[in-house]
Protein backbone atom coordinates (compact mmCIF):
# COMPACT_ATOMS: atom_id res chain seq x y z
CA UNK A 1 0.00 0.00 0.00
CA UNK A 2 1.08 3.14 -0.56
CA UNK A 3 -0.13 7.03 0.45
CA UNK A 4 -0.93 9.44 -1.56
CA UNK A 5 -1.27 13.26 -1.12
CA UNK A 6 -4.20 14.92 -3.29
CA UNK A 7 -5.86 18.02 -4.01
CA UNK A 8 -10.11 17.73 -4.25
CA UNK A 9 -12.62 20.05 -4.09
CA UNK A 10 -12.86 20.07 -0.55
CA UNK A 11 -8.75 20.53 -0.17
CA UNK A 12 -5.95 18.19 0.66
CA UNK A 13 -7.20 14.66 1.16
CA UNK A 14 -4.98 11.46 1.98
CA UNK A 15 -5.86 7.97 0.77
CA UNK A 16 -4.12 4.74 0.53
CA UNK A 17 -3.99 2.73 -3.18
CA UNK A 18 -2.86 -1.07 -3.84
CA UNK A 19 0.63 -2.42 -5.87
CA UNK A 20 -1.83 -1.74 -8.87
CA UNK A 21 -2.94 1.62 -7.90
CA UNK A 22 -6.21 1.35 -7.41
CA UNK A 23 -7.74 3.62 -4.74
CA UNK A 24 -8.77 1.06 -1.45
CA UNK A 25 -9.54 3.70 1.31
CA UNK A 26 -11.91 6.86 1.44
CA UNK A 27 -10.62 10.23 1.15
CA UNK A 28 -9.33 11.05 4.46
CA UNK A 29 -8.74 14.48 6.04
CA UNK A 30 -5.98 14.48 8.14
CA UNK A 31 -2.66 12.21 8.40
CA UNK A 32 -3.75 11.00 11.55
CA UNK A 33 -6.69 9.37 10.18
CA UNK A 34 -5.41 8.16 7.01
CA UNK A 35 -2.40 6.18 9.82
CA UNK A 36 -5.74 4.73 11.95
CA UNK A 37 -7.12 3.77 8.66
CA UNK A 38 -4.19 2.29 7.67
CA UNK A 39 -3.82 0.39 10.92
CA UNK A 40 -7.23 -0.98 11.66
CA UNK A 41 -7.06 -2.84 7.55
CA UNK A 42 -3.68 -4.06 8.65
CA UNK A 43 -5.09 -5.38 12.21
CA UNK A 44 -8.78 -7.00 10.58
CA UNK A 45 -6.67 -8.37 8.07
CA UNK A 46 -4.13 -10.48 9.62
CA UNK A 47 -5.60 -14.16 10.09
CA UNK A 48 -2.34 -15.14 12.81
CA UNK A 49 -2.56 -14.92 16.62
CA UNK A 50 -2.98 -11.50 17.72
CA UNK A 51 -1.14 -11.41 20.94
CA UNK A 52 -1.54 -7.69 20.86
CA UNK A 53 -4.44 -5.93 22.69
CA UNK A 54 -4.77 -2.79 21.43
CA UNK A 55 -4.07 -1.39 18.11
CA UNK A 56 -2.14 1.79 19.75
CA UNK A 57 1.27 0.99 20.11
CA UNK A 58 2.29 2.23 23.84
CA UNK A 59 5.52 3.66 22.30
CA UNK A 60 3.15 6.51 20.56
CA UNK A 61 2.94 8.48 23.77
CA UNK A 62 6.00 10.23 24.08
CA UNK A 63 6.60 10.54 27.90
CA UNK A 64 6.11 6.13 27.61
CA UNK A 65 8.41 6.13 24.95
CA UNK A 66 10.93 7.52 26.46
CA UNK A 67 10.53 5.85 29.96
CA UNK A 68 11.13 2.34 27.74
CA UNK A 69 14.16 3.76 26.62
CA UNK A 70 15.74 5.40 29.85
CA UNK A 71 14.72 1.87 31.75
CA UNK A 72 14.79 -0.84 29.65
CA UNK A 73 18.00 -1.15 27.37
CA UNK A 74 16.64 -3.84 25.47
CA UNK A 75 13.91 -2.01 23.76
CA UNK A 76 16.45 0.55 21.99
CA UNK A 77 17.21 -2.10 19.25
CA UNK A 78 13.46 -0.67 17.72
CA UNK A 79 13.03 2.29 19.46
CA UNK A 80 9.97 3.20 17.24
CA UNK A 81 8.39 -0.69 17.22
CA UNK A 82 9.02 -3.13 15.36
CA UNK A 83 5.73 -3.39 13.37
CA UNK A 84 4.62 -1.86 10.35
CA UNK A 85 1.74 -0.33 12.63
CA UNK A 86 4.17 1.37 15.16
CA UNK A 87 5.73 3.38 12.68
CA UNK A 88 3.84 6.71 11.67
CA UNK A 89 3.02 6.36 7.81
CA UNK A 90 4.69 9.02 5.41
CA UNK A 91 3.28 10.30 2.31
CA UNK A 92 4.61 8.21 -1.10
CA UNK A 93 2.67 10.23 -4.05
CA UNK A 94 2.53 13.85 -3.59
CA UNK A 95 0.18 14.86 -6.34
CA UNK A 96 -0.73 18.35 -4.69
CA UNK A 97 2.43 20.55 -5.77
CA UNK A 98 1.28 19.05 -9.62
CA UNK A 99 -2.17 20.23 -9.19
CA UNK A 100 -1.45 23.73 -7.87
CA UNK A 101 1.25 24.23 -10.51
CA UNK A 102 -1.76 23.91 -13.30
CA UNK A 103 -4.25 26.00 -11.57
CA UNK A 104 -0.76 28.78 -11.35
Amino acid sequence: MELVKDLSDSGIVFYWIDEAGVRISPELVTLNLANEWHQKILFESYSGQERRISVIDRRSDQDKRDSMIRNYISSQAFPKGRRITDIPAEVDQDLVKEKLKTLI
